[in-house]
């Protein structure tokens, strides 16, 4: 091929891909739904997004979705090439959607997909997946008896994903008869604690294990099994990495959580994001398709982590969603 060719592709084939994750200096545009409590994964995404050469801006719309709208019309006349969002309401989230798109923009949305609209990409850890390791951690430690299934709102997508995942688990162990499901609930977390005095009442305290949602549901059920004397006899799963749970699986009254580590997260959107503003057409990204009600968005499912007292050091605390000295209380 001659050298002068050679030159011209060079030249051309970053322009033609858009670049890729370096590049010319571009702009990236983060709406969140909150900002408390979501420190790390901001830190980590101006961190990653800084590497590749882009600037970062963000907005915090502190749970008011009219706050959300206003706010990313100003990242777009500000000069944004693409846009990440946390919706405060994923139903009321297609208006920010247009937007973006009326000004050229491709948008991300982080968590959650958002219903009914022309969303480019979703970002989020595999909710199904993180219901079975919630199973396969309860089963290795109980793999026959009494099992109670508590859960917050049936409708809620996440909520029914994790019980597809705990199914998936579950159903050929109940199938065989060495699980019984003792109770399922589905009751908010203020109503979790009732609920399982209830079925302890009504069981006779003959419960083997609780497959417990998420760290709230999880908080309840200990505070049932703890004045029942049960607590830490009984394993409790969860999802999360508040405080509260942390001290909980540090202490064994709850034997596990699954963790959504940010850092996993900003690393993903920071390298898409980077990509689309540069209007980069190919990504080595594993994509799924998940349909939000008017389309097949592409999706990447991360996988979530097991979190134990064994590694609550070298997973949340490391990853400075908690510090040693809360969790310990030193």
């Amino acid at each position: 091929m001659p050298s002068r060719i050679c030159v011209f592709l060079f030249l051309v084939f970053p322009l033609l891909a858009g670049w890729g994750h370096t590049g010319p200096k571009v702009k990236v545009g983060l709406s969140i739904d909150h900002a408390g409590g979501r420190e790390p994964l901001m830190r980590g995404l101006r961190q990653e997004l800084e590497e590749s050469n882009a600037e970062f801006l963000y907005k915090d719309a502190k749970d008011d979705p009219a706050s959300q709208q206003s706010q990313v019309e100003d990242l777009i006349r500000q000069g944004i090439q693409a846009l990440v969002v946390l919706p405060c309401d994923p139903s009321k989230a297609a208006p920010l959607v247009d937007a973006a798109h009326q000004a050229g923009i491709k948008v991300i949305s982080l968590e959650l997909p958002i219903p009914d609209s022309d969303l480019d990409y979703l970002i989020a850890f595999n909710n199904i997946k993180a219901g079975e390791l919630q199973a396969q951690a309860l089963v290795r430690l109980v793999p026959k008896g009494r099992y109670v299934l508590l859960g917050d709102d049936p409708t809620d997508p996440v909520a029914k994903d994790l019980r597809v995942g705990q199914m998936k688990v579950l159903q050929p162990l109940i199938d065989r008869g060495d699980i019984r499901i003792a109770a399922s609930q589905w009751a908010p977390p203020s109503g979790i604690k009732g609920k399982m005095e209830a079925i302890l009442a009504r069981e006779g305290n003959r419960v083997d294990a609780v497959l417990a949602s998420d760290n709230e549901s999880a908080g309840g059920a200990i505070r049932a099994l703890e004045e029942a004397k049960l607590s830490g006899k009984v394993p409790v799963t969860g999802q999360g990495e508040d405080l509260s749970a942390c001290r909980r699986v540090l202490s064994g009254s709850q034997a596990m959580m699954v963790y959504h580590p940010p850092q996993k997260l900003a690393e993903e959107t920071a390298y898409l994001a980077a990509k689309l503003a540069r209007k980069a057409t190919e990504f080595d990204c594993q994509f799924v398709d998940v349909d939000n009600g008017q389309k097949k968005v592409r999706a990447v499912l991360l996988t979530p982590v097991v979190v134990d007292a064994k590694n609550l050091d070298s997973t949340v605390i490391r990853d400075q969603v908690q510090t040693r000295e809360a969790v310990y209380g030193k």
